[in-house]
């Protein structure tokens, strides 16, 4: 199917951010919103991932919206961080549907960071009824000790290269260890006492993450990389934590797509197209409207 690609310039907070809208000629009425993830990224996606993306999608009749955050690729303002998106988001989401009159629900598509800051702010923009989401960024020196232990140290061990290494006085992993230890040991996020309401933005992101994937009754697909130390961690912080395995009986569906070969970005040809035919498929299995 054809689809325009149309420029849009929106106002966020008195910053203007900018856009690009892929119209089919005959959109359906569930649209998906690309996130940038945080870093020295725009709109068109780490190696123009977002971009294939869209067209991908806007060829089977999906709308989609692309579009930088404030300070981010060509948009005005300052960037202040994934955990303070939720007015970006807001604005584009507005824009994308006065583009695509009759959109119905909006599927956020993110990774990395982007996609905490989909779990953070689902439950409070409206319409949006699905996620899409790539390694979500769970880091903490706690999860990745745990990581460095079970996936890095433990193969490192059996290795004749690392005690050579050792025994020749190449390497020191006292330092290392220590490290290690103390990151194990350290403060763990307090838990909330008592039965009161929970301050949602006073929370750390991680907590933020989790809540707000609680309050969320959409579909979700999880797509996770197994090169990925960062995708490790997300799922050591599931794995130890209840409160995160409860907050995923939350959304109505959650599907999930591991791509064996691919880094956190998946960066390669092979795992983009991979996760971008993994998406269609999960969008085409949505019961119609």
């Amino acid at each position: 199917m054809q689809a325009e690609e149309i420029p849009v310039a929106f106002d966020c907070q008195g910053a203007q951010l900018v856009g690009i809208v892929h119209r089919p000629e005959t959109p359906r009425r569930r649209g998906v919103v690309a996130i940038v993830a945080g870093g020295p990224q725009y709109r068109g996606g780490c190696c123009r991932q977002l971009l294939v993306m869209a067209r991908r999608f806007a060829a089977d009749g999906i709308p989609v919206m692309r579009f930088d955050y404030r300070g981010m690729g060509d948009s005005e303002g300052v960037f202040k961080g994934f955990e303070h998106t939720h007015d970006d988001l807001r604005a584009a989401i507005e824009t994308f549907r006065r583009q695509v009159p009759g959109l119905d629900e909006i599927i956020l598509w993110g990774g990395c960071d982007a996609a905490s800051a989909s779990l953070i702010n689902a439950w409070r923009l409206p319409g949006v009824a699905g996620l899409i989401l790539g390694n979500p960024w769970v880091h903490s020196e706690q999860t990745e000790a745990r990581v460095a232990i079970k996936h890095h140290y433990s193969k490192r061990i059996t290795e004749w290269s690392f005690w050579r290494k050792v025994l020749t006085l190449q390497y020191n992993p006292l330092p290392a260890a220590f490290g290690l230890l103390k990151s194990l040991l350290g403060k763990r996020p307090r838990r909330p006492s008592g039965t009161g309401a929970i301050d949602f933005d006073a929370l750390p992101f991680q907590e933020k993450m989790r809540e707000g994937l609680s309050r969320f009754n959409g579909r979700l697909l999880l797509l996770m990389s197994g090169r990925s130390l960062l995708s490790k961690e997300f799922d050591e912080l599931v794995a130890g934590d209840p409160r995160w395995q409860a907050a995923l009986n939350a959304p109505a569906d959650v599907a999930r797509h591991d791509v064996a070969e691919a880094d956190q970005a998946f960066s390669t040809l092979a795992a983009r197209d991979d996760i971008i035919a993994a998406s269609r498929q999960w969008l085409a299995s949505w019961p119609a409207r």
